[in-house]
């Protein structure tokens, strides 16, 4: 399946926020919206992600500076990882393991249209498998029942 059906269900979204902002303005934005990562930006273009785990490494990194004081792109995670729409769910999931990340942005046309948490992804996979197990158990008792004719 691929990623784009899994956008449809959850929805499309992304926020962003302006690299120049403070830590504590992308604390509480994440906090107010209940999100786990929100992508920066300068310029009106992507440069980063800033996630919970930058949080915590912020404030090892900085030596307890105040998060008000520090501006988000000098605490962002710069490398990012994407998906695309099309990328099948399997493949994003083995991206995330083998990379080591827990959010993963979705481009679309060059533009980030949403982030995905591993849970997302996993929460999908779950569903799948349930689902695929009680067919099986469906098939099962069927061909025990024609075992018994």
């Amino acid at each position: 399946m691929p990623v784009k059906d899994l956008l449809e269900e959850h929805g499309r979204y992304a926020a962003k926020l302006d690299g120049t902002c403070s830590l504590e303005d992308a604390i509480k934005l994440m906090t107010d919206r209940d999100i786990s990562a929100l992508i920066v930006m300068e310029e009106n273009r992507p440069v980063g992600i800033f996630t919970e785990r930058d949080v915590l490494l912020s404030h090892v990194r900085f030596d307890q500076k105040p998060f008000s004081e520090i501006k988000l792109k000098n605490a962002m995670t710069r490398r990012m990882i994407v998906a695309r729409p099309g990328d099948e769910i399997d493949n994003t999931i083995c991206l995330m393991i083998q990379s080591g990340i827990r959010h993963i942005p979705v481009v679309e046309k060059g533009e980030i249209i949403s982030i995905l948490n591993i849970c997302d992804l996993a929460h999908h996979q779950v569903g799948d498998l349930a689902t695929e197990l009680h067919y099986l158990e469906e098939y099962l008792s069927e061909l025990h029942e024609a075992g018994r004719d």
